[in-house]
């Protein structure tokens, strides 16, 4: 059979607008002429390469404004995609921030209509009107909340490792000082430990698997959310791979560390100090000789009735001021011992 006149040289450069794409054409040359048809010719593209790039452009052709704002405005496909895997949720980020839109716009619409309600009841009704702002207001605060959730769980998995390695990097030097090897040591403390004991656990499956020790250890510790557990493993695969005494480099992180947390105690004490302070000028004393004294003065001078209403609008405003202080309290005490 005689050879086809027309050969393939080339692909035309794929061509892309706002979130269209425009597939890459085949370039022919005359054989009878020996020229190209086109002057824009390409290298022969590889067919793998193509298989590969073809499933992405029905992605880019179809789909709704909702699920284009989703994917390229409201996440970060990679690192919510990460902080998903590292919290071991199956689960896509596309489907994720779909979950938390849906969650936040169920309780903005019930604690909007709930608003509604008890303004009616109370004889505010003229007040309805601000319940629309509101719940758009608490429909952004609880979507804000909900998308921060993988990073908050995974900063919560640090401070549960941050209570117990020195207790479990202290146990395993123990080991190490008679006599027993690295592996065996961390073996040891990979149970009974918390959180911490699974990132121990994480290496010795690492090495069971064939990988060396030392980076096994600099795999895990790298993506540990727990600093102290940082430092502690890659000081130790730096002393294995320089030959140094490995039981030494730990013992001064683990006094490092160890001072480093007393000095941070002390500060939470200072500013413990602080804080109950504040919070009996404006959780107990303020509260009550403000209530009493504007009872008093509501007498003279017709400034706001005070009645049940007004009291019952106080009680609120002190509940939400204790859990305010409580919170404040709670998230600044430090989360180990030493």
């Amino acid at each position: 059979m005689p050879d086809d006149p027309k050969k393939v040289v080339g692909y035309t450069k794929p061509k892309r607008f706002a979130f269209f794409g425009k597939k890459q054409k085949p370039i022919y040359s005359d054989a009878s002429t020996g020229s190209a048809a086109q002057s824009v010719v390409q290298e022969p593209v590889k067919p793998q390469a193509l298989q590969r790039s073809a499933p992405e452009r029905p992605s880019q052709k179809k789909g709704t404004g909702n699920s284009k704002y989703i994917k390229n405005v409201l996440i970060k496909k990679k690192d919510l995609a990460l902080q998903l895997k590292e919290i071991g949720l199956e689960i896509t980020p596309y489907a994720f921030v779909r979950n938390m839109i849906l969650r936040a716009a169920i309780i903005s619409l019930v604690v909007g209509i709930g608003l509604a309600v008890v303004l009616f009841v109370l004889g505010f009704a003229k007040l309805v009107i601000l319940v629309l702002p509101l719940a758009f207001g608490v429909y952004f605060m609880l979507f804000n909340n909900f998308m921060m959730y993988p990073a908050k769980r995974i900063k919560g998995r640090g401070k549960e490792i941050e209570a117990d390695i020195l207790f479990a990097a202290r146990d395993m030097m123990v080991s190490m000082r008679s006599g027993m090897p690295l592996f065996n040591a961390m073996a040891t403390v990979s149970v009974g430990y918390g959180a911490a004991s699974k990132e121990f656990e994480k290496i010795i499956d690492r090495v069971q698997l064939g990988m060396p020790i030392e980076q096994a250890i600099e795999d895990v510790s790298i993506h540990s959310q727990s600093k102290t557990f940082n430092r502690l493993m890659l000081q130790a695969s730096t002393s294995i791979k320089a030959g140094a005494d490995v039981i030494n480099a730990l013992q001064e992180v683990v006094s490092e560390v160890s001072q480093e947390r007393v000095i941070e105690l002390r500060r939470y004490g200072q500013k413990l100090n602080a804080l109950a302070m504040f919070y009996m000028l404006f959780g107990v004393i303020f509260p009550s000789m403000g209530i009493a004294v504007a009872a008093i003065l509501s007498t003279f001078i017709s400034i706001f009735p005070v009645n049940g209403t007004t009291l019952i609008l106080g009680l609120v405003g002190m509940l939400i001021m204790q859990i305010v202080f409580l919170n404040m309290m709670g998230s600044s005490r430090p989360s180990y011992s030493v």
